[in-house]
């Protein structure tokens, strides 16, 4: 490794996240990548020990598995936070793109789109060391089956970029949970288990569809948390409970709320067929029918993160499918009302036909 420069790598236990401080030696001007916010307290007392100068912030993606510490060492440093420009994070203060060049006193770090894990992966490129996030991990990736993942677009991004620079390039993922810290590009193309070079793009994506991963268990506190650079809004009008990762409000709770769906305050979305819209148990009132599939998912993908949703369904199952995809996609205040029509009929609670 170059002597003129300054590298930390430091871990966080509960989600194996792999923080980065990198440095101009001469400048003390520094970087910090994917930090996790309870580990912030750590990583800036090693920069003032250090004494650093910390200019950049930057996220290697939208994690599902931990908050990001971005914004409480903005608010701490004046450092500026950077994430993926297709994020479409507001308080971000760089957006990146591929290709681009954050100048780190007399070095740069060069930014490389590696979408696939999610639509917003990058990878840092710098000195000599190549920060992948969960893009590559060491004889592994991360998965492809939310946040707009594609296990093509992972192919592609590793083999069509990472795989591209020199073969002694240090590896740094994001990850590991088997006690590894570093590999190179050269050894992930011979040895890495799913990415090597002699897998073809259809053993790849054959490989990542068998996986059947449970969802991260922080993914509905962390997506929206890292959508809003770390600061999770609290308020809503409906307190929900978690039920198996899912938030869920009762159908009395969505009673009492009627009046905020008059308002606009709340939106009910029933993701029912059509022909179920009107049937025996009819919807409740000022309720928008917005199908389960591509329909409801065009409106998620072009909807308000801000906006508060109650998801409604015959029994509870494709509305509490369609608050998960929601919350992958970073909405923050979206629930599923627990038994659905049939619940609600049951409640002899007032229902609408047309």
């Amino acid at each position: 490794m170059e002597k003129d420069i300054i590298f930390h790598q430091l871990f966080e236990a509960e989600s194996s996240t792999y923080t980065y401080i990198i440095a101009d030696k001469k400048t003390k001007e520094a970087a910090i990548i994917d930090p996790v916010i309870e580990t912030v307290d750590r990583d800036l007392k090693l920069i003032d020990e250090l004494g650093l100068k910390l200019i950049y912030v930057l996220d290697t993606h939208i994690h599902a598995d931990h908050v990001t510490g971005a914004g409480e060492i903005r608010k701490r440093t004046k450092a500026k936070t950077a994430v993926s420009q297709h994020a479409g994070v507001s308080c971000v203060d760089i957006p990146l793109e591929d290709g681009q060049e954050l100048i780190l006193g007399n070095k740069k770090i060069s930014v490389i789109e590696t979408p696939g894990h999610t639509n917003t992966c990058l990878s840092y490129f710098f000195e000599g060391m190549v920060f992948t996030g969960d893009a590559l991990l060491i004889r592994g990736c991360g998965r492809t089956d939310f946040q707009q993942g594609s296990s093509e677009k992972l192919y592609d991004s590793v083999h069509g970029k990472l795989f591209k620079l020199p073969e002694d390039t240090v590896v740094y993922p994001g990850h590991d949970y088997r006690g590894h810290t570093s590999s190179t590009i050269g050894l992930e193309r011979k040895f890495n288990s799913r990415l090597s070079d002699s897998k073809s793009k259809e053993d790849f994506k054959k490989i990542m569809a068998e996986l059947n991963l449970a969802n991260p268990k922080k993914i509905h506190e962390a997506v929206p948390a890292n959508l809003a650079c770390g600061q999770l809004k609290a308020s809503r009008a409906i307190r929900p409970q978690n039920v198996d990762g899912i938030p869920e409000v009762t159908c009395e709770d969505v009673l009492v709320h009627l009046p905020d769906v008059d308002t606009k305050k709340i939106r009910l979305i029933d993701v029912r067929r059509s022909d179920e819209f009107n049937n025996e148990f009819g919807h409740v009132k000022g309720s928008e029918l917005i199908p389960l599939g591509p329909e409801l998912m065009s409106f998620l993908e072009q909807g308000n993160r801000e906006e508060e949703i109650v998801f409604i369904c015959r029994s509870g199952g494709r509305s509490g499918t369609a608050t998960d995809q929601s919350i992958k996609l970073g909405y923050k205040f979206t629930v599923n009302m627990a038994g659905g029509m049939i619940r609600w009929n049951e409640l002899k609670q007032p229902v609408e036909r047309k």
